[in-house]
C-alpha cells in the first residue's frame, strides 16, 4: 500500500527562496517559471483597469500574484485578484495573505513558451 504525501502550507514556507512560484492545489505541490514578458503584461493591464474603477468608486483593491490560502492544502497564486474593502479586514492574515476568497480573481492562460 503506498500513502499519498499532501503538501501544506507549512511545507511551502520551507522551501528554498529560488524565484520559482510554488503553489499547493489539494495537497498537491506545483512550480512554475517565472512568467512571459506578455503573460506578465497582461496581467498589469487587467490590475491597471480594476485599479482605475477601485480608485473611482472606493469599492476594494486589486493586487497582482497575491498569496490565497482556502486551505492547509490549497495555497495559490492567482496572477490579479480584487476583494471589497469590506471583505478585505477579515480576509487579510497577520502573514500578508488572503484567508478568504477575493470576489474576483483572474488567472492568465499563456502558451507554454510565450503569447
Amino acid at each position: 500500500m503506498t500513502t499519498r504525501l499532501r503538501w501544506t502550507s507549512a511545507d511551502l514556507e520551507a522551501l528554498p527562496d529560488d524565484g520559482k512560484r510554488y503553489e499547493i492545489i489539494d495537497g498537491e505541490l506545483h512550480m512554475s517559471r517565472q512568467p512571459h514578458w506578455h503573460h506578465q503584461f497582461t496581467c498589469f493591464q487587467i490590475a491597471s483597469c480594476l485599479q482605475l474603477w477601485s480608485k473611482q468608486t472606493g469599492a476594494g483593491q486589486v493586487n497582482l500574484a497575491p498569496g490565497v490560502i482556502f486551505a492547509d492544502d490549497d495555497d495559490v497564486v492567482p496572477d490579479v485578484v480584487w476583494i471589497s474593502q469590506a471583505r478585505l479586514p477579515n480576509a487579510l492574515g497577520k502573514d500578508g495573505k488572503l484567508h478568504a476568497a477575493p470576489e474576483l480573481i483572474v488567472e492568465v492562460l499563456s502558451p507554454r513558451d510565450g503569447p
